[in-house]
């Protein structure tokens, strides 16, 4: 193990201990399931009819959801582990807004489910990227220790790597409309890695209208990546119908 590795570790253990609590309620846990036996009631696993493009819950008759139907989708497929409600929602919340870094090492076990569920082959590994001023006040890029602790569980070091670069600070895209956040994203990725026939996953926390992911698949694509497929830990539900579309777009 080299010193780059060895630091690594060392800040990895820093920010994420290796004891596991429950992400909902901190009480000690003895695996790695992340919840309690009394939070998993509050955890919606992301298992029903889902868009066979981008994998967000859809409750209508529908095959695919309005974004995927209406819209320039640039990733080949995106998955999510759970729903964003209940104790995930709070989990990922306390993991990018509390300091809790440390819920990225039982999340990004989730993602690695994702791998073995839908048979994934990937030559490269990247995530979501932050501004440096943005990441050195939060102090971490909550989207690169997932897959960080995804590679490693994996043994796929060799995969990981800054493909993309966050060129400018935006507004958060929480605060906007689903428009408003495919415009702020416009200009502000900036590919800083071969990926020419590559085959690329794009690792972030939450997919709620999928406008960064798409941003960094489109990007990833110009670049000449053969495939992205995109991971997250959870997506928020389609909460429009196909009545009111035109409204949105």
């Amino acid at each position: 193990m080299n010193f780059f590795q060895r630091l690594r570790e060392k800040v990895t253990q820093w920010f994420a201990p290796s004891h596991f609590k429950c992400l909902g309620c901190g009480k000690e846990l003895f695996d790695a399931v992340g919840f309690c036996t009394d939070c998993l009631k509050q955890v919606v696993f992301n298992n029903g009819k889902t868009c066979p493009r981008c994998g967000v819950g859809i409750d209508g008759e529908e095959t695919y959801c309005c974004t995927c139907a209406y819209e320039k989708v640039y990733f080949d497929k995106a998955y999510s582990a759970f729903s964003y409600e209940g104790m995930v929602k709070k989990a990922i919340l306390d993991m990018k807004f509390h300091n809790m870094a440390c819920n990225a090492k039982v999340l990004a076990r989730y993602l690695v489910y994702l791998v073995h569920k839908h048979s994934l082959q990937f030559d490269v590994v990247c995530y979501a990227p932050m501004t440096p001023s943005a990441k050195r006040k939060r102090r971490y890029n909550q989207a690169q220790m997932l897959a960080m602790y995804f590679c490693d569980m994996l043994d796929r070091d060799d995969a990981l790597t800054e493909a993309i670069v966050k060129q400018h600070d935006t507004t958060p895209q929480e605060k906007l409309n689903k428009q408003q956040r495919k415009q702020n994203l416009v200009g502000v990725y900036k590919l800083c890695a071969n990926v020419k026939g590559k085959r690329v996953l794009v690792i972030d926390d939450i997919k709620t209208t999928g406008s960064t992911l798409n941003e960094c698949a489109r990007v990833l694509k110009k670049g000449g990546a053969a495939s992205v497929v995109c991971l997250t830990v959870a997506s928020r539900k389609e909460n429009y119908s196909y009545e009111n579309a035109d409204e949105l777009y």
